[in-house]
């Protein structure tokens, strides 16, 4: 029986550090290496024109919705390879790719959720809501979704950009990273079952 086992990616991140750094060292490296192309891939789908005119910066403008800067959404795409928070069915991640701007996000998702945009309420409605239209124009919500390309499907959800791009890399990504995961748990427990760890300085 090891002396150390491991049950999750919490676990295993957690006795790599304690007893063997250099094969956590190695599994963020082979993890940062799988994720590098998708990454790069996302953002060579951010468009350097505003998908729409009324996207565009405005001098002067006193809007609260993001304007579409190409910068800001590129810049905002990348990895993580730190565990994440356990989600509402207990899962937890040792890798993923993540959209970081608000305009990023929007540009992704849109009409994931209502394929006919926001339900409008017009500026004049009560509440604070922000998940309906408030402009003055009714039929903004459909137009919006209307000027932005389809959504692409994956495996792991749909989108425009790192949906897109994890779809393009059909699982080869994914499976280098399972790959990187497996290869360092065997070589943790074979360390493991041949000599009793010390924990590393």
């Amino acid at each position: 029986m090891p002396a150390v086992e491991i049950r999750g990616n919490s676990d295993l991140r957690k006795a790599l550090r304690t007893f063997a750094p250099d094969l956590e060292k190695a599994l963020q490296k082979e993890m940062r290496q799988a994720l590098k192309p998708v990454v790069a891939k996302a953002k060579s789908f951010v468009p350097n024109e505003a998908p729409m005119r009324n996207w565009a910066p405005r001098a002067f403008s006193e809007a609260t919705f993001p304007f579409w800067n190409p910068s800001v959404v590129k810049s905002g795409i990348t990895y993580t390879t730190k565990v994440n928070q356990r989600n509402r069915n207990g899962f937890t991640s040792m890798a993923r790719i993540i959209n970081k701007s608000a305009v990023g996000a929007i540009y992704e998702t849109a009409g994931r959720k209502n394929p006919q945009g926001q339900v409008w309420v017009g500026r004049n409605a009560g509440g604070t809501s922000k998940g309906v239209s408030r402009s003055v124009n009714p039929n903004a919500g459909q137009q919006f979704i209307d000027n932005l390309p389809e959504l692409i499907s994956s495996h792991k959800g749909r989108g425009r950009l790192i949906y897109r791009a994890w779809r393009d890399s059909k699982g080869v990504a994914e499976g280098a990273v399972m790959k990187a995961i497996d290869k360092a748990t065997t070589e943790f427990y074979a360390r493991n079952n041949s000599q009793r760890f010390r924990r590393a300085a």
